[in-house]
């Protein structure tokens, strides 16, 4: 649960078989704060809902019911905006490995790893990330991947 947890803390479409073991229901999500990803300063800030549910067997889902995020380059001004009410389903049955697939619109932080960056993704994309929360495999699915470093720069 502490994996998912951390997981949780840098997956900006925040805090989503069976029956839950437990729902929570969504809470309001506003909050801004700073990221380095992108080789310089992003202030992001997002409003709306998030809710986490814990599924038996080492998985959660986060959704993001109502959420939107701003993004702003600090140093340009460039901004972007975006819509993400999608959910991220996250599976930690492997205890050196987080598989996540988000579906619908969210916006991912990746710190580490081959696509260290912020990324818009639409439709479904899977990718794994190792016990230190590293990117250890590319996004794959037939979602789209768009690039936030690049649109701020």
């Amino acid at each position: 649960m502490k994996k998912i947890l951390v997981f949780a803390a840098v997956l900006l479409g925040l805090v989503v078989g069976g029956g839950p073991v437990a729902a929570a229901p969504p809470e309001p999500a506003d909050t801004t704060f700073f990221n380095n990803d992108c080789g310089f300063r992003v202030k992001i800030t997002v409003t709306g809902g998030s809710g986490f549910n814990e599924l038996p067997g080492g998985a959660a889902i986060i959704t993001a019911p109502n959420q939107r995020v701003t993004l702003t380059n600090v140093k340009t001004g460039e901004s972007v905006s975006f819509v993400i009410t999608g959910a991220t389903h996250i599976d930690a049955s492997d205890p050196d490995l987080l598989v996540v697939t988000s579906t619908g619109n969210n916006v991912l932080i990746v710190p580490e790893g081959p696509t260290e960056g912020l990324f818009f993704t639409q439709g479904t994309v899977t990718f794994v990330l190792d016990d230190k929360g590293r990117q250890v495999s590319a996004f794959e699915g037939p979602g789209k991947v768009t690039d936030i470093c690049a649109l701020l720069t």
